[in-house]
C-alpha cells in the first residue's frame, strides 16, 4: 500500500559567508523546519571556530603555533592536541600520496595550507551538526565538506567549475555524506606543496579528490596537481575514493563518484 502524501514543501535553508583565511567560507543548513536563532548561534560559533583555526595554523601569522614551531621558538611536545593532530595527519597523507603531497617542501618548515582547510571544513560540519542541524554543506574556499541532504530525498550536489569558464560546470558530484577538494595552479598556485614542484610542471591546471575526509582530500588535490596523472595511483589505492584531473588538453577521472 502507498499512501499519498501530496506535494513535498521546499526544506527553509539559512547560509552563512564570511572572509578568514584569505577565502570565503561558506555555511549552509536546511531542513522542515529551522530555527534561526539555533542556526544563528551555530553560525557565530562556526566563525570563532575559523578564526581559532587561522590563531593556530597560519603561516603567515607570527604569533600562529605553526610559524612558531618554524622559527624554533616552540617543539612539537609543546604543540597544542589539535596542531600536533594535523602534524600527523599530514605525515599520514603525505605518506598516502607517495610524497606528492610534501607540506615541507618548502624549504624544509611546515606549511599545512594544503591540508589543514580540508580539516577545518570537516571540523565546521562536525560543529554545526553537533548544534542540531544534520542537513549542512560547508564551503571552504573550495574545499567542500556535506552532511545529510538537501531535501527530502535529495542528496547535496557539488558542481566542478571549469578552470578557465568559470561559469562552465564540468561535472557534478552528489552525495549525502562526502569531502570535495579541488586544488589548482589557475587560483591557488602558492600553495601546491610536493615532491614534484621542483621537477618539470606536471602540466595540472585542475585536480578534484572526492572522499569521506576532506583533510585528506585537500592533500590528495594539493598532490596531483603537483605529481599529475602519475598521482592518480594513490587515489586509485584507497578504496571508494575518486578523483578528477584536468590539463590543458584533457580531463582524466578515477573512482565511483565519476563513472
Amino acid at each position: 500500500m502507498t499512501d499519498h502524501v501530496g506535494p513535498q514543501r521546499p526544506w527553509r535553508r539559512r547560509r552563512r559567508a564570511w572572509s578568514v583565511w584569505s577565502t570565503v567560507v561558506d555555511v549552509e543548513v536546511r531542513a522542515e523546519e529551522l530555527d534561526d536563532t539555533r542556526a544563528d548561534e551555530a553560525f557565530a560559533a562556526a566563525v570563532d571556530l575559523t578564526h581559532e583555526v587561522d590563531r593556530l595554523f597560519s603561516p603567515f601569522r607570527p604569533d600562529s603555533w605553526v610559524s612558531r614551531l618554524r622559527s624554533g621558538e616552540a617543539t612539537e611536545p609543546e604543540l597544542p592536541e589539535s596542531v600536533r593532530d594535523v602534524l600527523a595527519r599530514c605525515r599520514s597523507a603525505q605518506e598516502i600520496s607517495g610524497g606528492a603531497f610534501d607540506p615541507w617542501s618548502a624549504g624544509g618548515r611546515f606549511d599545512p595550507c594544503g591540508y589543514v582547510k580540508g580539516w577545518a571544513a570537516d571540523r565546521l560540519v562536525d560543529l554545526v551538526v553537533e548544534a542540531g542541524f544534520p542537513n549542512v554543506c560547508v564551503n571552504a574556499g573550495g574545499d567542500v565538506a556535506c552532511r545529510g541532504h538537501a531535501g527530502r530525498g535529495y542528496p547535496w550536489r557539488v558542481g566542478l567549475r571549469h578552470p578557465y569558464q568559470r561559469s562552465r560546470v564540468m561535472r557534478v558530484v552528489r552525495s549525502a555524506e562526502c569531502a570535495v577538494a579541488t586544488s589548482g595552479t589557475y587560483e591557488r598556485g602558492h600553495h601546491i606543496h610536493g615532491a614534484a614542484t621542483h621537477r618539470k610542471s606536471s602540466g595540472v591546471v585542475s585536480a578534484t579528490v572526492v572522499g569521506p575526509d576532506a583533510g585528506l582530500a585537500d592533500a590528495l588535490a594539493t598532490g596531483l596537481v603537483a605529481a599529475g596523472a602519475y598521482g592518480m595511483r594513490s587515489v586509485q589505492r584507497l578504496p571508494g575514493w575518486s578523483a578528477y584531473l584536468v590539463t590543458a588538453d584533457r580531463a582524466q577521472f578515477t573512482g565511483p563518484a565519476f563513472e
